[in-house]
């Protein structure tokens, strides 16, 4: 019926037309994602779909080189994304068998020791206070409620220091945040001669443990 339906975009934010002319005037798709103003590992997968589906023409494009090793740098503006990877790394690295939870669960991570088995939630901070560390250890946006014994076993925390410090949830259980200079009985190291990853034998003052 020769009907446009080039308008009709969804829930994207960009027309077929757009895409056409970033594609036309792009040299690599890493470009075409940038024209479109497109975010995330998959835009580029979603584009070339589009395109195929319209018949463009890409065989100008190219996959743009990764950057050099060399030319990255490490930045705690991703810590909350890397936390859990950080932390099932200390564990492998303690010598401890580590398995992630298939479905979305109140722990991130159960690590096995011998034949225990914790349930381990893993939190990140870039929250100064003073001249240390704040942590939140409770859960929800609107409502933050603190972690029920029966969901988790032990916090792993990294500071914005990547200092990591293993906390039994009996020991900050119905706190919502604490402040972690307070629990430098419980921070751990990262070479072979580090603490017990599982139960910590310190114990903090019931100063330590005032909730924040």
């Amino acid at each position: 019926m020769g009907l446009d339906y080039d308008h009709f975009t969804g829930q994207r934010r960009w027309t077929e037309s757009a895409l056409q002319a970033a594609v036309a005037s792009s040299e690599t798709w890493t470009d075409v994602v940038s024209v479109l103003g497109l975010h995330g590992g998959s835009a580029t997968a979603t584009l070339k779909g589009h395109a195929a589906r319209l018949g463009l023409d890409v065989t100008h494009l190219t996959q743009q080189c990764a950057a050099s090793a060399t030319d990255l740098r490490p930045d705690i503006v991703h810590l909350d994304r890397a936390g859990s990877m950080m932390a099932a790394a200390w564990f492998m690295l303690c010598g401890l068998e580590v398995s992630w939870p298939l479905e979305p669960c109140r722990y991130d991570l159960l690590v096995r020791r011998e034949e225990a088995v914790r349930r381990v939630q893993v939190k990140t901070t870039r929250t100064r206070e003073g001249s240390g560390w704040k942590v939140y250890l409770s859960k929800g946006r609107r409502e933050r409620k603190p972690y029920d014994p029966d969901e988790i076993d032990d916090f792993f925390i990294i500071d914005g220091d990547l200092s990591y410090y293993v906390i039994p949830l009996a020991t900050v259980g119905g706190l919502h945040a604490i402040r972690l200079g307070a629990y430098e009985a419980y921070r751990v190291t990262a070479t072979s001669g580090g603490s017990d990853t599982t139960e910590p034998s310190a114990r903090t003052s019931d100063s330590a443990r005032t909730a924040v």
